[in-house]
């Protein structure tokens, strides 16, 4: 009788890891060999598969804590390590001992891997390849995820940006888009399975075709082919969302006007040193075009604080355009040397003191305009797609991704509903159905 062992797969970082996590999980269950384990248990693994995450020194720290409690909590177990961390930062990671080690391309590999690791009396196996001109996109098809309601799906991997601060072009290779035909495919399952909502995810995901001489624009027509009732975008860059990409989306029905468009800093010259390809006055104007084509968009953002050489005077200034903006949301970051990144090199680093400074002041900045957002919700109608029930609260999120809960008595998850918001709390709103 075959063993079955029981794994657990930890994810750091964005949704696109996420997405790889569920794929794995499908490729592990559906072996027979494998059985998932709660979180609740998840050291006591036999196999512990930690997808990493190399975007901030923090993640890598938190990887690294992480791998260090296993070890100890169950020192005879498989330890796995893959994703960006082993990809860019290989040295650093064969050092930390993990018994099967990958990037980003072996993720297919999984089982084979694994049972290499087990038939080879434990022997440690690494499997960390280089990327190579023409890479092509690797197929995942995932069967579980992160609700039943709504699903990932990523169609692009890559970036060749090389922002000066990150290090991911390193982590996840040149552009590779995946096949329109297969985004068809994987788009009818999807809704075949249930799902009503599917999100497009990616590295970059503006650059989606840049490859294969398709565009976003044809990956969105590709998924709206399947009748799925919404779709939504991942994170977006700001100088790569055409008029036509605008106009485009204001006139489908399914997409939900959320808008994630990194800013980084609100300062010309700080984006110049960052290499990114947009001014202030460009990135307002797009804002700006989002708020007039469709009907209450929310608009988040990622702000570096902190920077290489930021000085008092330019933080203000990006102080100054998160406020005008109006941000529903601002995800905060302490600039993070990057080892191996332009910014890295200089020698005006500013304190650990003053980034966290400037964080706290980029947070409060990020509140303010959340709850005037939130402000404005009050009164208006949403129709709300419920994901959970707790027996008190029906669950889930609008198409501008409000957050949702509606007393109810009975279930009604996977429904859409039309709600009316009657108050919020912090990033949760409350309403009740419209009859």
């Amino acid at each position: 009788m075959d063993i079955i062992r029981s794994f657990y797969i930890y994810t750091l970082g964005c949704k696109v890891n996420r997405y790889e996590s569920e794929a794995m999980s499908a490729l592990l269950t559906e072996s027979g060999k494998y059985l998932s384990i709660s979180e609740k248990e998840k050291y006591n693994a036999d196999v512990f598969i930690l997808n990493s995450c190399i975007v901030t020194a923090e993640s890598e720290k938190k990887a690294e804590k992480i791998i260090r409690r296993y070890r100890r909590e169950n020192p005879s177990g498989a330890l796995v390590l893959c994703g960006c961390m082993p990809q860019a930062l290989y040295e650093k990671s064969q050092k930390i001992g993990a018994d099967i080690l990958f990037g980003n391309k072996e993720r297919g590999r999984l089982i084979e891997l694994l049972d290499l690791y087990y038939e080879n009396g434990k022997k440690p196996v690494d499997a960390v390849l280089c990327y190579k001109d023409k890479e092509k996109f690797e197929i995942l098809a995932p069967k579980s995820y992160e609700s039943l309601t709504r699903a990932n799906l990523k169609i692009e991997d890559g970036c060749n940006r090389f922002c000066a601060y990150c290090l991911i072009p390193y982590a996840r290779g040149p552009i590779r888009s995946m096949p329109i035909d297969e985004i068809k495919k994987q788009s009818v399952t999807l809704v075949s399975e249930g799902h009503r909502e599917i999100v497009l995810t990616g590295i970059n995901l503006c650059m989606y075709g840049t490859d294969s001489g398709n565009s976003l624009s044809d990956a969105i027509k590709a998924v709206l082919e399947s009748g799925v009732e919404r779709i939504r975008l991942g994170s977006l860059e700001a100088d790569l969302i055409t008029d036509e990409l605008l106009d485009e989306l204001s006139d489908i029905p399914q997409f939900c006007p959320q808008f994630h468009v990194s800013m980084q800093s609100g300062c010309d010259t700080v984006l110049k040193r960052m290499n990114r390809h947009y001014t202030v006055d460009e990135y307002e104007n797009l804002i700006e075009k989002i708020k007039s084509k469709f009907n209450n968009p929310a608009i988040t953002t990622d702000i570096i604080v902190g920077f290489e050489g930021e000085t008092q005077e330019e933080f203000d200034k990006t102080c100054e355009t998160a406020l005008k903006i109006g941000f529903s949301k601002i995800h905060v970051f302490p600039y993070s040397v990057r080892p191996g990144t332009k910014a890295a090199k200089s020698l005006n680093q500013i304190s650990p003191e003053e980034k966290k400074k400037r964080a706290m002041k980029m947070f409060e900045i990020g509140e303010y305009t959340k709850k005037e957002f939130y402000e404005k919700q009050i009164g208006t109608i949403h129709s709300v797609l419920f994901e959970t029930f707790d027996g008190k609260y029906n669950c889930g999120h609008t198409k501008n991704f409000l957050y949702v809960k509606v007393p109810c008595g009975e279930s009604m998850e996977n429904m859409i509903v039309d709600v009316r918001i009657t108050g919020f709390e912090n990033e949760e709103c409350f309403g009740s159905p419209v009859i």
